[in-house]
């Protein structure tokens, strides 16, 4: 066998190598469901999957109406689920004719948030997940 050949079989070997890790890493997952916080939908929100590992990128939906969908890839995962309250509302600029617009807080509490507690494991295909939170007291 001459050095072309195999030069050219060691291309290709590392080429399908290639292709394989190309096609294991891209599958991703379908997660949906629902979010209650004090039993009822969470009205406008978002979550978040955050990586336990480095090796897949973070994910994040709107909740709406207590739904999501979010396509994150196979994995390990801490959850992080915000949501908003109007508590008010409050001019936008110091002057007589500014608009107003909504004061809005956190209303989830920071165990599901930013001190998350809450964790998933990711399957391939699509699955459904409703998180049950409490809000900030």
């Amino acid at each position: 066998m001459n050095r072309f050949a195999r030069a050219g079989g060691l291309a290709a070997g590392v080429f399908g190598l290639v292709l394989l890790a190309g096609c294991s890493g891209s599958s991703e997952a379908k997660v949906s469901g629902d979010v209650l916080v004090d039993g009822q939908p969470l009205k406008k929100g978002r979550i978040e999957f955050v990586p336990a590992a480095a090796k897949a990128a973070a994910a994040s939906a709107e909740v709406t109406d207590g739904k999501y969908a979010v396509k994150v890839a196979p994995g390990e995962y801490k959850v992080k689920i915000n949501g908003d309250k109007v508590v008010g509302k409050h001019k936008m600029y110091d002057t007589p004719d500014s608009p107003t617009v909504d004061d809005v807080r956190e209303l989830v509490a920071a165990k599901y948030n930013d001190q998350t507690e809450l964790t998933m494991t990711v399957q391939g295909g699509s699955q459904e997940k409703r998180w049950e939170v409490q809000s900030r007291k």
